[in-house]
């Protein structure tokens, strides 16, 4: 059963435009996508975009594991909370839209491994072949598009944070129409298949003993996301020229290389199994 109430989010990360844009000025048009269904459009962080910061006070889409604890200083915190409760009230497909400063291109990525959401996912590499599909499994449920069993991330990308960037916006506004559409008339799908990159790994960027960062992304890796590699390659270059090489055991694909927001946590990249699943 397709749930009749569509939550879309833009700017769960402040910095990031593109979905804060789409949902204020495309509203209008994109409601004519869904016709039958409850849409509502959502800016997720708003306090954070008027900061032009990823967040004010913590991350809004790592927040909603902690709301078991007490925050009262987090701006974010209370928002998860309050984003929570909205979509508990009734049963929801929850679109959050972000983008990244990796070459992710046009990229879906699930959570929940529902019918439901592998579906549209289906449907949408269908209908924008240059789309890829990431899973990217939530225990915890640590990320908003997680608390509904039904919905998606769309990520687009390189798009650098602060910009609003034409060629992703429209992008967007593509995916998140498209997404509308099959949620509004349901494809008539058979038995099909999706192609899907499933994380495996972090990799983190080699650190001395102060933490500080000793390499950076090798040229030949950089903007080569979803790029497969297999046995040895060059990940890093040490600030002294030196190539420095991981081992692939398997065919494997890297995935939000470079990623600007990820520094902190000095992740340098995740790597990706390719698999098919049958519909």
């Amino acid at each position: 059963m397709t749930p009749k109430t569509v939550l879309v989010f833009g700017g769960t990360h402040g910095n990031e435009w593109t979905g804060v844009y789409a949902i204020q000025k495309f509203a209008q048009e994109l409601q004519q996508e869904a016709r039958g269904l409850e849409v509502e459009f959502i800016h997720a962080n708003p306090e954070a975009f008027a900061l032009n910061r990823r967040f004010k006070d913590e991350d809004l889409n790592r927040a909603f594991q902690f709301l078991t604890e007490a925050r009262p200083s987090s701006y974010e915190h209370r928002r998860a909370r309050e984003l929570r409760e909205r979509m508990a009230q009734r049963p929801c497909f929850v679109i959050d839209l972000h983008t990244t400063t990796a070459a992710m291109g046009n990229t879906v990525i699930i959570t929940r491994q529902h019918p439901l959401n592998l579906r549209v996912a289906a449907e949408l590499v269908r209908k924008i072949p240059e789309t890829r599909v990431i899973l990217s499994p939530d225990p915890q449920r640590k990320y908003l598009v997680s608390q509904s069993d039904f919905g998606l991330m769309i990520e687009v990308g390189p798009v650098a944070n602060g910009v609003l960037e034409p060629r992703a916006l429209l992008a967007t506004k593509a995916l998140l129409a498209e997404t509308l559409r099959e949620l509004a008339t349901p494809s008539n799908l058979t038995e099909t298949a999706l192609e899907i990159y499933e994380e495996i790994e972090d990799v983190y960027y080699p650190l001395d003993e102060s933490g500080e960062l000793t390499a950076y992304i090798h040229p030949e890796l950089q903007g080569k996301d979803f790029c497969a590699l297999e046995g040895e390659y060059v990940a890093f270059k040490s600030f002294s020229g030196a190539d420095l090489k991981r081992k692939a055991s398997e065919e494997l694909y890297p995935i939000f290389i470079n990623e600007a927001a990820y520094y902190p946590t000095k992740l340098a990249f995740t790597l990706c199994r390719k698999k098919t699943l049958k519909l």
